[in-house]
């Protein structure tokens, strides 16, 4: 609006300014000047006014929207009602197009005869549940009667449960005795295996050393040594028993009461009072003949000794093994054997081991 006034005020001006110029031309423009001076102070004081009132129709037009904003929400919702009305209409005219007042009489005769039928169903079965309580009380009564003389029993099984749980509480805390006992066993055991582990070693270096003895002496203990003997047999001493004494050696003339040991006389202990001496093998044919002597060196006569000869080779895998039996073996008597080794000759033989068998 503001704009409109302002072209129109251009115009007129423009129109007063030519008509100003045709005065002046005619003689009277100081005239005309000033009235278009006074024509513009008047229009200044207009254009005021045209924005005040300008704004204050602003401010009018805020204020009727403002008001029309719960209108347009009233609006909103007698839309909603009229659509639901024009809904509830249209079923309206649906039944009464669909169905008579007859129609729904019978409707509702039928819902009624359906009602009495469920109504008489359900007097039925509540007298069949007020039937079943009564059963019910009746049972739980004979129940608690049966259930009487087993009180007696129920406190029996108790007291035996009772009983049970007890030693099973006593044979849980032997059990657990008896563990710590198997543990506190088992570590003396393994102390006892770690001493005897111990000792072992000790004993193998002991058996090294009388090994070593025993290769740097005359005689080597338990093998086989050839000797080339002048005769045209061949003698072959074995085992762990001292050579033949040179005759006419002993020079030494014991004391009176000085009793010759058997390791003194030349004899090995074989175990269980038995020694053994002069052991040798020889040639017969394709297999060894063994020989030797054994002492009863034991505190009691024998009826029967029975002895067993293991022969093995070099790798020291036994070959041969066979008993033989002394009979009347009498303390302190000396006894020769001589049994055969067939099968194997004295070159392949390394060693031996003679045994008593302990059958007598």
């Amino acid at each position: 609006m503001n704009r409109k006034l302002t072209l129109l005020l251009s115009v007129f001006l423009s129109f007063a300014l030519l008509g100003a110029k045709g005065a002046e031309d005619q003689g009277g423009g100081q005239e005309v000047l000033k009235e278009l001076d006074d024509f513009q102070k008047s229009l200044a004081n207009w254009m005021k006014n045209l924005d005040t009132l300008g704004s204050q129709f602003n401010s009018m037009q805020k204020n009727v929207n403002d008001s029309l904003i719960p209108l347009k929400e009233f609006d909103k919702s007698a839309k909603g009602i009229e659509e639901k009305l024009n809904t509830i209409i249209s079923r309206v005219e649906i039944m009464e197009k669909s169905s008579s007042v007859a129609e729904v009489k019978g409707m509702l005769d039928s819902f009624g005869k359906t009602f009495d039928v469920l109504k008489k169903l359900l007097s039925d079965i509540t007298k069949r549940v007020e039937d079943q309580e009564v059963k019910t009380a009746v049972f739980e009564k004979k129940l608690m009667e049966t259930q009487k003389p087993l009180e007696p029993v129920k406190k029996t099984i108790e007291d035996l449960s009772k009983a049970v749980t007890d030693k099973i509480g006593d044979q849980e805390k032997r059990i657990a005795a008896v563990e710590d006992s198997i543990r506190t066993r088992v570590t003396t055991l393994d102390s006892a295996l770690k001493s005897f582990d111990e000792q072992l070693k000790s004993l193998s270096g002991m058996d090294s050393r009388i090994k070593r003895l025993e290769k740097t002496g005359p005689v080597v203990t338990g093998t086989v040594t050839v000797e080339t003997q002048p005769t045209a047999q061949t003698q072959i001493p074995v085992g762990t028993e001292t050579a033949k004494a040179t005759e006419g050696a002993e020079t030494a003339v014991a004391a009176k009461e000085h009793v010759a040991t058997p390791e003194e006389e030349g004899f090995k202990d074989i175990g269980d009072g038995f020694y053994i001496r002069n052991v040798n093998l020889f040639l017969f044919g394709s297999s060894s003949q063994i020989k030797g002597e054994v002492k009863n060196f034991s505190d009691r006569d024998r009826s029967i000794a029975t002895f067993a000869i293991r022969v093995y080779n070099a790798s020291n895998m036994l070959l041969f093994t066979q008993d033989f039996s002394i009979k009347t073996f009498k303390k302190g008597e000396i006894r020769a054997f001589n049994e055969i080794i067939s099968g194997y000759r004295p070159i392949d033989i390394a060693r031996y081991e003679i045994e008593p068998k302990r059958r007598y």
